[in-house]
């Protein structure tokens, strides 16, 4: 089992079913609690349930069902579904599906609902934002957002162009909220660079991360980069502190020096 400070979970779609990896038991997270449910014709179901904790599952690839009491929800990529606290839900597919799950604990109920993201996010001004300017541009799509009720958690995904830095400039938000980065469609021998440090001469964690890698983020600003000719693309998951009170994209502190360059944040 990782240590309890790990924040470097190598290859998280390695096992079919569903696995949640990083919780507070066995990573820097607090709150956190985030895996990944990969399905196929071999291992058609899988079931979850967390109780006390609010619910969020991103569709990364293929496609299948999500159930949750009598709804059923037909998801394929970067849909997303928020599942109320404490309600159990199943996955199925009769091809194959990869769903990263993200759930943390919670007071306060809100209802499950069901984001499409060709429907409802890709051409939202409000939940795909095109961020900065070359070398640093990205598109971040927020699918479970402000268009979603909820306590503590934000869901989405960030594309880059080959070569560029995202995260950028570098933020933190250690007193607020935790994040997790989860690296997908990054064909090797492509590779990212994640940074995350309080004092760049002294960084906490610099380490080369490849599709499947996942990292959290409890403190420090933590910028990424993708080697020349690939890019770096990541679902996230951003996790407030406390019940209704930091669940938002903005609000980050901008690493000194750094200031004049905006973080397209909102």
């Amino acid at each position: 089992m990782p240590h309890k400070k790990n924040w470097l979970f190598r290859d998280t779609a390695s096992h079919k079913g569903r696995n949640i990896e990083m919780t507070p038991d066995t990573s820097a997270f607090a709150v956190i609690s985030a895996g990944r449910i990969i399905l196929d014709k071999a291992t058609p179901r899988a079931v979850g349930l967390n109780e006390g904790s609010e619910t969020t599952l991103l569709c990364l690839h293929g496609n299948g069902k999500v159930r949750v009491g009598d709804e059923v929800f037909v998801v394929s990529r970067f849909d997303g579904v928020y599942v109320t606290r404490g309600a159990s839900f199943e996955v199925s597919t009769d091809d194959f599906i990869d769903i990263v799950e993200g759930s943390a604990p919670t007071e306060k109920t809100w209802p499950t609902k069901f984001v499409s993201f060709e429907k409802d996010v890709k051409n939202s001004d409000s939940l795909t934002l095109h961020v900065g300017a070359e070398p640093y541009y990205r598109d971040i799509h927020k699918v479970l957002a402000e268009n979603v009720e909820g306590s503590r958690l934000l869901m989405g995904v960030t594309m880059s162009k080959p070569g560029n830095w995202t995260s950028w400039p570098p933020h933190e938000h250690a007193a607020t909220r935790e994040e997790l980065y989860l690296f997908f469609d990054m064909p090797r021998p492509g590779f990212g660079t994640q940074f995350i440090y309080s004092n760049l001469d002294e960084p906490e964690f610099v380490q080369p991360v490849y599709a499947n890698d996942a990292v959290t983020i409890v403190e420090g600003y933590h910028p990424n980069v993708a080697a020349p000719g690939y890019p770096i693309n990541f679902c996230w998951i951003l996790c407030s502190l406390e019940d209704d009170t930091w669940r938002t994209l903005a609000g980050v502190n901008v690493q000194p020096g750094f200031e004049s360059m905006p973080t397209g944040l909102r």
